[in-house]
């Protein structure tokens, strides 16, 4: 009876990569090797090493006010020279910290770089819509995007309606006060909010109140 053939070969064993879990504390490259492993309809953010998954979301508490924002600034952004507006993107702000805010404005040549596709360095401008998510965005990202230094933070509160828009100065976040109903930009000139608007569901007083801040400025 022959002897069976034994064959040798070079490949190196390979584990499977392990699946994201909320609370999971990794570095840069752990979560992005993981994450490019998940599943399609998995969205992660790592904020100070910790990874956050995201739950379902509903229409009228997210998506619907997530797409009048983006309207809003898709609207000014196209008006506009040399400005970018990105719909959750994964954000590589630092060593410990990779959001992926709902909305974010960038100008070109600004605080950002793209490198293999991926927003590295603080974006002018940041969009969170927080429902469940409101405690988490109002504190520990706040703080986050603040020491990033994220020039404007918007969160909209959709439980409350309640919208709240902060400038960076001297390295501290200050609230935007609203002037007749309308939160205006410091770092975006004629980028006006009406926030009436904006809690009514009502696009089109939002673009006109929009248009009013261009104006302004043309």
């Amino acid at each position: 009876m022959s002897k069976p053939t034994v064959r040798e070969t070079s490949a190196e064993y390979s584990s499977p990569v392990p699946i994201l879990n909320s609370g999971d504390v990794l570095d840069s490259d752990e979560f992005f090797r993981r994450y490019a492993a998940s599943p399609g309809s998995v969205f992660a953010e790592r904020i100070n090493g910790r990874v956050y998954l995201t739950s379902p979301l509903h229409a009228a508490s997210h998506g619907d006010p997530h797409a009048l924002f983006a309207t809003w600034l898709g609207t000014y952004a196209a008006q506009q020279e040399a400005l970018t507006l990105s719909d959750n993107p994964t954000v590589r702000l630092d060593a410990n910290n990779d959001p992926q805010p709902d909305l974010c404005m960038r100008r070109e040549n600004g605080n950002t770089r793209l490198v293999n596709g991926y927003i590295h360095g603080p974006p002018e401008l940041i969009v969170e819509i927080a429902s469940s998510s409101a405690s988490y965005d109002l504190g520990e990202k706040k703080l986050v995007y603040q020491r990033a230094g994220v020039l404007e933070y918007l969160v909209y509160e959709t439980e409350k309606q309640n919208v709240v828009w902060w400038r960076l100065e001297d390295g501290a976040y200050v609230e935007l006060p609203a002037v007749e109903g309308a939160s205006k930009s410091c770092e975006f000139r004629g980028l006006w909010l009406d926030e009436s608007a904006m809690r009514a569901g009502d696009g089109k007083a939002l673009l006109a109140t929009l248009a009013e801040g261009m104006r302004s400025i043309s």
